[in-house]
This record gives C-alpha cells, sequence and structure tokens, in this order.
C-alpha cells in the first residue's frame, strides 16, 4: 500500500510474470498502481478492497500495510537488514527493499525510488580509484551540506526563519517530480510525454534538459539552493536513459551545440554501459558500504526528522514529511488540491524506517572476498572469491590481455578451479567395455544424487558426497599458517601495506574428498528419451524444480514436432510418467531450455522451445498432474530460418531465440518483440573483411545484470569457403548494444553450452578440453577469469588435428545442489564421464547435511518406542496407571541412559520396557 501526496488512497498489486521470477527485489514484476481518489471516500474504498484482497490472496504472498502490520514491517526490515550486514545482499538491492518498505514505487512519480550520488570524481581520464574515499561523496552529509558556502547559507535561513509555519534549511528537495524524475528521464518513455505536458507539449528548454553529468554534479554541490537531488536506480543499472535512443528533438543550447546523448565522464569512453558499470562497481564498493549507513540514517533513519535531523542539517519543507499532514481531512476541495500541488512540487520524504543508528557492514576480507569472521561460512561467496583474484580498481578489472597471460599472471591466485587441490575433484569413468557416447545433460537433485543424460538418449543416475577432514587454516605460498578475523582487519591501508611484500596468496581450504559411484539399477527396463536421432544434435532439458519427487525432461518426441514429456523419478532410476504433446511445431524442435518458477501455489518450470520452422514457443509446467496442451504464446520474426538457440530468464522477464543472422528478444508478458539484432560488424577477429553468423549451438546465456552472451562463427573468406571459422563469444547488452567480443582457442571448438556462475557475475563455457570462466563486463567484455581444463590434450592425436569426434569435452555443467548453496559442480563429459568439483564452502556446508541427517535419524528412532508403547497399551482398558508409571521410570532414566550406552542402548532398553508391558498384558 502506497500514500500518494501524502494521503493514503493508493494500492499497489504485484503480478509475477509467467508464472513466476524467483525470489529477491530485483526480480522483474509487473504492478498495477491504483488510486482510489481523495478525501475519506477514497481512503475508506482503499481499506476495503485491500481487506478484501488480503483475505483471498494465498499466505506465501508479500503483503504490505504499514498501518496494520507494522510487526511484519519491522520482521521485512530486520531480514533485509541482517541479508545485506552480512554480505547476503547487494547494496543495490537492499536500497531498493528500503525504498519498497518506505512507501517509493516506481508507478509514483511523487515517490520515485531514491538512490545517492556516490562518486564526487566525473572529470578525470582514468576510472577512478575506487578503494580512494577522496574519489566518493560524503555519504554522512545531504546533497545540500556538501557546499560550504551554501551551508551557511541555510543554517543561518533556518536560525532567523520566523513564520507561522515550521523552519526549514533547503527550499527544494532531494525526490521531486519534475526536478529529479522526469528530469533525469526525459529521453525514456512514458517520461518524455510525461514531460511535454509539464510543458504544455513541448520539451522545456534546452539548456535547461539533463545533458552533462559533470554539469549536473557541480550543480547538485555548488550554490545554488534549488539543486540538492539525489539520483534515481536508473543510474545503477538501466543506460538507456542516458542514450537518446527515441531521437528527440531536445532543441539546442545557446552555445550552439544540439542536445542529444548525455555527455559522460571522459573515464566511461562515451559508453552509457560503461559509465553505469563503474556507478554500480562504485556503490557496491567497500569505501561506499562502509559510509552508506550514515546515508540511510538521512533518508529513511533516525537523522529524517527531529533534533537528529537539525544536527545533520538534514531538514526540508515540514510538508515532504510522511504524516505531518493529513490531507484526506481537509474538507476544502481547493484548499486540498493546493495542498497536494505543493506537496508535489516540493517533494516527498519517504516513510521513516528506523530509529536509531543503522549498523554497519561487516567487512570483507580483501584476500578470500568473504564478509566477517565466519569465512568459512556454507553459504560461500563466489563473487568474492574472483574479484580477491584482481585489484579492487574498477579500471584493474581488465586489461585486456590474452586469456592464457591472464591465467598464468593468476597461477598464484585463489582461484577455485585453477588452483584446486587433487582432492577437490573426481572423475567417474564410464564402465567397461566401451566406447560410450557423450553425457549431454547433467542436472543436481536433492543433495546427493545426480542425473545426466547422454547423447544416445539413455539416463545415468549418480550419488555422491564430500567426506570432510577437520578445518584447514588459512595458507599462504611460503607454508606459514594466518587467520583472518573482524578484530584482525582493523586499518585496510595499513594490512594492505604490511603484505605488498610478502607476496602471499591467501585462501581457506575445504579439506575433504569426494565419495561418488554410478548407480546402475535393474537392467529390466533401461530408462531413456522415447526419441533418438543419431543424424541430429539432441534436444532435450532438464527442469530444476521437482514435482512432487519426479524430475521434468523435456525433448524432441518424434522429430516432426512433437514435445515429449517425461517425469524421472532419480531415487529409483526409472521413468515415472510420459506423455506426448503432439503437433507442438510443424517441424522438428531443435532446441529447448527450461527455468525454474514460482507462483502462488508452489514451485514449477519455464520452458522456451525452438523449431527448424522458424518459431518458437514458451511453455509452462505447473503440475505433474496436469500438462499443458498449448503454449502460452508463439514467438515469430526470425522469417522462417531455423531457431538454433534459446534462452528464457523469468526473473528478467524476457526470453531469446537465436537464429543464423537473427537475435530476437521477447517479453514473457505477453510475447511482445521487444528487440532484434545481428551479429556484430567488428567480430573481434584478425581479418578486414569476414562473414559472421550464429553458431548452431543452444550456448545462450542471459545474465540477470542485463547482459546476453551468445557464440558466433567468422569465415575469413565467406561461408562456402572449407577454412576452419573462427569461434567467438560476443557480448550484448539487453538493448542490443555491442559491448565486446572474445576469440576462443582453436581446440575449444563451438561452446556446447554457457551459464551463468557466482550470482551472475561470470559466463562458464563447456567447450572442448574443459570449461573457461568469463567476466560479465562492459569494462573488459568476457575477460578471462579461470579455467577449469578437464583434458589435458584436447587435440586429435589420432586423426593429427585439433577437434574432432574424439576430442574430449564438456557438453554441459551444473552447479549445486541447489543455485542457493553452490558448493560442487558437475560437468557431463565426453565418453559418459562425469567429474565433480568442490566449491569453497563445501565442507561447512556437509557437515550441516549431516548435522541435520543425524537428528532426523535420532527423531525417527524416538518416535519408535513412542509408537511401540501405544501399541502395547492403547488398546487396553484399565492400563492407565500401568502406562503412567512406565512412562515416569522411561523419564527417570533416559538422560542417564543415553550418556552410559549411547542412543542404541536408551532404545533397546525403552524396547523391553515396551515387551514386558505387552507379556504383563498377556499374563493379566
Amino acid at each position: 500500500q502506497y500514500s500518494g501526496r501524502l494521503r493514503d488512497s493508493a494500492l499497489e498489486l504485484f503480478f509475477i510474470p509467467s508464472a513466476g521470477s524467483g525470489e529477491g527485489s530485483s526480480c522483474a514484476h509487473s504492478s498495477v498502481f491504483l488510486d482510489f481518489g481523495s478525501g475519506r471516500a477514497g481512503n475508506l474504498k482503499r481499506d476495503n478492497i485491500a481487506d478484501a484482497i488480503m483475505r483471498l490472496a494465498p499466505e506465501r504472498c508479500f503483503k504490505q500495510w504499514p498501518e496494520k502490520s507494522a510487526l511484519f514491517m519491522q520482521e521485512a526490515i530486520h531480514h533485509a537488514q541482517s541479508l545485506w550486514v552480512n554480505g547476503r545482499m547487494s547494496n543495490f538491492d537492499y536500497l531498493l527493499r528500503l525504498n519498497t518498505l518506505a512507501g517509493r514505487s516506481f508507478n509514483d512519480l511523487c515517490q520515485y525510488p531514491i538512490m545517492p550520488w556516490v562518486l564526487s570524481n566525473y572529470t578525470s581520464e582514468e576510472i577512478p580509484d575506487l578503494t580512494d574515499p577522496s574519489n566518493f561523496r560524503d555519504l554522512s552529509l545531504p546533497v545540500g551540506a556538501l557546499n560550504a558556502e551554501r551551508l551557511a547559507e541555510c543554517i543561518q535561513r533556518y536560525e532567523s526563519f520566523q513564520d507561522t509555519i515550521p523552519s526549514f534549511m533547503y527550499g527544494s528537495h532531494y525526490s521531486t517530480s519534475a526536478g529529479v524524475v522526469l528530469h533525469f528521464l526525459v529521453r525514456l518513455h512514458p517520461f518524455a510525454g510525461l514531460h511535454r505536458q509539464l510543458q504544455s507539449g513541448h520539451f522545456d528548454v534546452a539548456d535547461r534538459l539533463f545533458s552533462s553529468v559533470a554539469r549536473t554534479w557541480d550543480m547538485c554541490t555548488g550554490t545554488s539552493a534549488a539543486e540538492v537531488k539525489e539520483l534515481t536506480p536508473e543510474w545503477y543499472y538501466n543506460p538507456s536513459f542516458l542514450r537518446n535512443c527515441n531521437g528527440f528533438g531536445l532543441g539546442v543550447a545557446q552555445d550552439g551545440e544540439a542536445i542529444g546523448d548525455v555527455q559522460l565522464p571522459p573515464y566511461a569512453k562515451g559508453s552509457p554501459e560503461k559509465f553505469v558499470e563503474i556507478m554500480r562497481c562504485a556503490l557496491e564498493s567497500d569505501v561506499c558500504s562502509a559510509m552508506l549507513p550514515s546515508w540511510i540514517d538521512l533518508i529513511f533513519g533516525f537523522k529524517q526528522k527531529g533534533p537528529e535531523a537539525v544536527k545533520a542539517f538534514n531538514v526540508f519543507f515540514y510538508l515532504t514529511y510522511y504524516g505531518s499532514i493529513d490531507v484526506a481531512a481537509i474538507e476544502d476541495e481547493s484548499l486540498r488540491s493546493a495542498t497536494e500541488l505543493q506537496i508535489a512540487h516540493f517533494g516527498q520524504c519517504p516513510i521513516q524506517l528506523f530509529r536509531k543508528t543503522h549498523p554497519k557492514k561487516k567487512r570483507r576480507c580483501p584476500y578470500t572476498g568473504r564478509y566477517g569472521s565466519n569465512a568459512s561460512s556454507p553459504l560461500p561467496n563466489l563473487v568474492g572469491c574472483y574479484e580477491a583474484v584482481d585489484t579492487t580498481k574498477a579500471a584493474a578489472i581488465g586489461n585486456g590481455t590474452s586469456g592464457e597471460s591472464v591465467l598464468q599472471s593468476r597461477a598464484e591466485r585463489a582461484l577455485p578451479f585453477l588452483n584446486a587441490p587433487l582432492s577437490y575433484w573426481v572423475h567417474i569413468h564410464s564402465p567397461p567395455p566401451g566406447p560410450y557416447a557423450e553425457l549431454f545433460r547433467v542436472r543436481f537433485v536433492g543433495r546427493d544424487r545426480c542425473l545426466a543424460i547422454d547423447s544416445k538418449g539413455i539416463y545415468h543416475f549418480f550419488r555422491w558426497a564430500w567426506k570432510s577432514d577437520s578445518p584447514h587454516l588459512i595458507k599462504d605460498i611460503n607454508d606459514s599458517v594466518e587467520e583472518y578475523s573482524d578484530e584482525d582487519y582493523v586499518d585496510e591501508e595499513a594490512s594492505r601495506t604490511s603484505n605488498k611484500n610478502k607476496n602471499k596468496s591467501i585462501l581457506i581450504r575445504d579439506e575433504g574428498c569426494f565419495i561418488a559411484q554410478r548407480e546402475l539399477h535393474g537392467f529390466h527396463n533401461i530408462p531413456r528419451l522415447p526419441f533418438f536421432d543419431s543424424e541430429n544434435k539432441l534436444s532435450v532439458a532438464l527442469s530444476r524444480t521437482l514435482f512432487k519427487k519426479y524430475l521434468l525432461v523435456l525433448s524432441d518426441g518424434n522429430g516432426e514436432g512433437d514435445l515429449a514429456v517425461q517425469f524421472v523419478d532419480p531415487n529409483k532410476g526409472i521413468v515415472k510418467l510420459q506423455a506426448f504433446i503432439p503437433n507442438v511445431h510443424a517441424a522438428r524442435i531443435s532446441s529447448i531450455h527450461t527455468a525454474p518458477i514460482s507462483h502462488a501455489f508452489g514451485e514449477g518450470e519455464l520452458a522456451i522451445l525452438g523449431s527448424n520452422d522458424g518459431t518458437a514457443s514458451v511453455w509452462r509446467f505447473i503440475s505433474s498432474d496436469f500438462l499443458p496442451l498449448r503454449p502460452k504464446f508463439r514467438l515469430k520474426g526470425h522469417q522462417g530460418e531455423k531457431i538454433r538457440g534459446v534462452c528464457c530468464s523469468p526473473s528478467l522477464g524476457i526470453c531469446v531465440a537465436v537464429s543464423r543472422d537473427l537475435c530476437c528478444i521477447y517479453s514473457l508478458a505477453d510475447g511482445t518483440l521487444l528487440r532484434s539484432f545481428g551479429t556484430p560488424d567488428e567480430p573481434g577477429v584478425p581479418f578486414d573483411k569476414t562473414e559472421t553468423i550464429f553458431a548452431d549451438t543452444n550456448a545462450v546465456c542471459l545474465s540477470e545484470r542485463g547482459y546476453l552472451v551468445l557464440a558466433c562463427q567468422s569465415f575469413p573468406f565467406g561461408v562456402e569457403e572449407t577454412r576452419k571459422a573462427i569461434v567467438t563469444l560476443q557480448l550484448f547488452s539487453l538493448e542490443g548494444e555491442h559491448l565486446g567480443s572474445r576469440a576462443l582457442d582453436s581446440w575449444r571448438g563451438i561452446p556446447h553450452e554457457i551459464k551463468s556462475f557466482a550470482e551472475d557475475s561470470l559466463a562458464i563455457v563447456c567447450a572442448g578440453g574443459g570449461v573457461s570462466l568469463h567476466r560479465f563486463s562492459s569494462l573488459s567484455p568476457l575477460d578471462y577469469v579461470d579455467e577449469w581444463r578437464i583434458f589435458e590434450d584436447p587435440v586429435n592425436v589420432e586423426n593429427d588435428q585439433i577437434g574432432g569426434e574424439n576430442q574430449g569435452a564438456v557438453f554441459d555443467i551444473d552447479i549445486g545442489p541447489s543455485p542457493s548453496l553452490p558448493v560442487v559442480v558437475a560437468a557431463a563429459c565426453s565418453a559418459g564421464a562425469l567429474r565433480l568439483h568442490a566449491l569453497p564452502g563445501i565442507s561447512p556446508w556437509s557437515e550441516e547435511v549431516k548435522k541435520n541427517a543425524a537428528v532426523t535419524m535420532v527423531g525417527e528412532r524416538l518416535a519408535k518406542p513412542a509408537k511401540t508403547i501405544k501399541h502395547a497399551v492403547g488398546s487396553v482398558t484399565k492400563m492407565g496407571n500401568r502406562f503412567v508409571g512406565l512412562g515416569s521410570e522411561i523419564g527417570k532414566e533416559a538422560l542417564s541412559d543415553v550418556k552410559e550406552r549411547g542412543v542404541g542402548g536408551f532404545l533397546g532398553n525403552v524396547f523391553g520396557k515396551a515387551k514386558s508391558a505387552v507379556s504383563s498384558r498377556g499374563q493379566n
């Protein structure tokens, strides 16, 4: 629920697109904002409808009503705060969550979400050093107090103010509809139209439009009392607001310069994507994290109003504060409208969420990237592992060097794959005799099982466990021992200086080894896909969601457009259910991709199918009892060209279909074609003239950070030329802007699969020889950061050529046992082999699993004597005294018996007494 213009009259409903998107404040939701009008009547309508909706809504739905759910609000605030303090939520997501809880909405211009200015350097040629506090704005002060001269004038005005209304320091506000939201977003729809409405149907004077980042910062930190604006969230995630992509005629400035795209700082090199990424890096930096609680205190906390606000120079016009006036109580219509317009002009402060100082974020170890002293947390920070590899300067994220040299320079760094000890992996070979088909798809199921499908459609089942040893200390390359804790990490600069000459590479090792086996179930009926075509590539996808206890498997049904649906029981190794959906497409299904979704009644799976007929279709599976008979919608636009790869992202609300020369991005809300683009003009190959096409592979990856990775083939002398093509990875934004490329080594071949990794910060590429990891970044596109070399010699020795049918390759990977617990990776390899690799944090996770399993086992065993006693005495009358006596005797002896003989002895004694009760019953 929201209050527009400080009146409680609005209701906002969030809908999960395509029946699911997962959890988190960053997930893409569609929403409806309903305003029921002003006055008491509007408030009453809103309350009645809100009551009815909340009574009918499922329990798992998020419900927020500040006036009636104060306890729920405090629980939600505390939960978000705990995640952020412990490093489990980014600064950006946390600020968005606070904005939502404080009543801010993207659908209300007067209460648009607020983000802070973070950087103060917008003029340098080089990217600012994000470890230097001098490059950051002081977040302990509001924008109006950043200029000493202007602050002195504001304080003088506040102290000498004489009027009937409360005194204030600033005559404007940090978040207004016209002065902030429409000012910054004037190049986007629908804000451009709203801006023109305010300006009598045309754009404002060109000199007053937002045209330069540096000029805007200078104005906000200058002497003008009217410029105290903060930023909108788009500055940290959406580069489109900086580009005049709609071609609006914004006019010509007095100096004769036409207003078009926003002028960016020199270090952005004219790229909005690079600028937004630098801003996001600055927001997530350790320097900003240390200061961010002070800004939260100003905007959402105890310094928002009252005496603390005066001390912090944070006093605004009294009508901007929530609860300062009851607009609905004003009966005079003209007076109420005038008050609302005045509030809209001055802006609105969010609802106050905190009454005391906001806690600080735990410090991050500069070597491991983990937060706090619990460096062996069962929830590993994989992003921190790779951030610790490089320097913390944004400029040093990528240096343009080749992949091999980068990996060599990091050979002594703490990389989860490249520097892992031998005990971190196990290779499960196929049983003799051979040869066997390569494993084509793999998926973790539960905490100890793994399911794979080979290229001939046969299922393979595996079980695994991690046997952990005693916890290992942090080691350096000189075999000395150090430990890290919050108390030890007091002065980052001193720590960095003292270790500069020690050449140390500190990493917390998970000591232990894998115990894994291939499960061979009965051979009476070998589980396999219903259709297999040796002449075409297998089209199959495994769900991550379990339907009851079964795994959903989608595959090509007959090579003519039918879809096969199977539900596999991974525990018993059988296909439990099988069905066919006929005539899904007019030609063979060429590619399939699935993604988990959440809906109001549980979990489900979203699937996108590509076909040789040039179309794609989106399907939704929410139950094993009811299968869809037709798709949600069909996707067109490829002019009959075969669909080579597909991918869907419910969290972003989009899906992608790729043909030979075209990539199309669609909305998952209604299947609308959002944009399409072709192969890049500069694919990153050392030839002047090449013909580039999208590779015939399902290696398509969407990152929740707004990136798209595609595999391309570049032919130096045309497609018809017999010379070997150059395989490249191409990085695009979701707006279709080409951000960069990375040529792959020739022996890798065409990638078989690309998936996101480490909280969508990396792309993990499965190809010949093993797996390579590349960074999602517009600053250093697809930079090599790590490599998992599984096959040492990728050259086909028999045919004396690179690649070939006998080349060792990885066809698919899965990260498990779940995306929220990335502690192990499974790779589907050539010759029917499976490779398991441990990730940081597997040992504490394994110990936690064992502990929970032991508690469950003890609970089950303790339940057995209770059932026996009930069977012995429950059906006999007049046995109350004997039953009570037996219970008292067990209660007195239980503790001492367990201590002396363990749980087994205690249970045996209980069973003995139960048998005595039974025999006594027989004698009586």
